[in-house]
């Protein structure tokens, strides 16, 4: 056999030649690390410069006194803005303090969320489950004429300072004087509106993101109203009530659910499709990041969702994935289109910003941002029916057709197989 060797010479002149093709390498790697760092310093150099040029320039002839913390937050509010980011925001500390309360799954306040109506009155949008206003009696709708005694118009700063009265800490006594359209029967008839008053209690309650019935006796109907910390515990406790009681389909009513956190929505649907890889998040660096579910149990009903125009983000995913996994219906009309994911990062004096970090999509959905979801079946409501305050009178009365189309689905549904139940 033939023995090949080779010289000591050869060996060391092969070693050098590596050496020197390794140093290439990891220089021109370095170079370019530096050039692109050397770039970065370079272009936020420019930012401090612009910045403290426009600073010295005011605090030299701006002809009053500049309110320091003022100028910073709306500093950094232009930084957000200047991202171009749709869905970017800058939070002060106040503001932050609401937004991690409201993710932790309660509420702090009266329990109802408002808006300004033309005369200038604060009108009631939506009155929260179990909370003041709710066990009070006020109702979607209800405008609100006084605050504490005081006319809402007569306030001096008006509108604004009127509902700052609103905004308060636990414990806070606040009385409301409301004026309450009835609803008249018959074309003509009119009925004079109702004048109420209301004394509430601010209180820190958990927000019932959840609710659910059985609608004749055969199918369960769970609204889902926002994704929260309590939204999956909450599931899972309709779900185990409505499928004991005898539930052979289900309908998800995710209307007007406008998101929440990523992690809620893997942990709800954790409860429902079993184990699988239901969405996927891509970064910036193109890595891929999936909700991964892991339960050993899954929900074995036929399923409609009911979305509409304002189901966005979480409840957008939620929908696709039951869609991908279980071959929900999904039944309303074209959905919001908001297929990206936000992180917050907290600033050290308590401040915070949001940015968008990763288009989210499922399997077969690819990205919906701007487009939105087109349900299986597309139905509008009645004109005068609003799903965010339907009633269930007016559910059982038909008037919500949304649902009515979910329901037959689920019959024809059943009518092609046998009623199943869960694991």
């Amino acid at each position: 056999m033939f023995n090949k060797k080779i010289s000591v010479g050869i060996t060391v002149s092969l070693m050098a030649v590596t050496a020197a093709v390794t140093f290439v390498i990891t220089n021109n790697y370095s170079l370019s690390l530096f050039n692109s760092k050397v770039q970065s310093v370079t272009e936020r150099e420019e930012i401090y410069t612009k910045l403290s040029e426009l600073d010295s320039f005011a605090r030299t002839k701006f002809y009053k006194e500049i309110d320091e913390d003022y100028l910073m937050e709306c500093i950094a509010k232009g930084y957000i803005f200047g991202l171009q980011d749709n869905y970017a925001e800058y939070y002060t500390a106040e503001e932050y303090a609401k937004v991690t309360q409201k993710d932790s799954g309660y509420t702090m306040g009266l329990g109802f969320t408002f808006e300004k109506e033309e005369s200038g009155y604060i009108k009631v949008t939506s009155v929260m489950v179990n909370t003041a206003a709710h066990e009070a009696g006020m109702q979607a709708g209800d405008v609100i004429l006084a605050v504490n005694d005081t006319d809402v118009i007569a306030y001096e700063g008006g509108y604004n300072e009127a509902v700052a009265l609103l905004d308060c800490t636990e414990g806070t006594k606040v009385k409301l004087a409301v004026r309450r359209r009835v609803e008249a029967e018959g074309a003509e008839a009119t009925v004079p509106p109702q004048f109420l008053n209301f004394e509430l209690v601010s209180r820190r309650d958990e927000i019932v993101s959840v609710t659910g019935r059985m609608i004749d006796d055969r199918y369960a109907y769970i609204k889902i109203s926002t994704f929260n910390s309590k939204t999956a515990e909450q599931l899972k406790a309709q779900l185990d009530e409505l499928t004991a009681a005898g539930a052979v389909g289900i309908v998800f009513d995710v209307r007007d659910n406008l998101g929440g956190l990523v992690t809620s929505l893997s942990d709800c649907l954790n409860l429902i499709i079993g184990e699988c890889d239901p969405v996927t998040a891509e970064y910036k660096d193109r890595t891929e990041v999936t909700v991964h579910t892991t339960a050993e149990t899954e929900i074995k009903l036929p399923i409609t969702v009911l979305v509409n125009g304002k189901t966005a983000s979480c409840s957008e995913l939620f929908a696709l994935a039951l869609r991908d996994e279980k071959n929900a219906q999904l039944v309303g009309t074209t959905t919001y289109g908001k297929g990206v994911m936000q992180t917050t990062h907290k600033l050290r004096d308590g401040s915070a910003v949001k940015v968008t970090v990763a288009v989210l999509k499922t399997k077969n959905s690819g990205e919906f941002t701007g487009v939105g979801v087109k349900p299986n079946f597309e139905m509008e409501l009645p004109d005068g029916i609003d799903s965010k305050n339907i009633t269930i009178e007016q559910q059982l009365n038909g008037l919500d057709t949304q649902l009515s189309k979910a329901l037959e689905v689920l019959d024809t549904t059943l009518g092609q197989q046998p009623a199943a139940k869960t694991e």
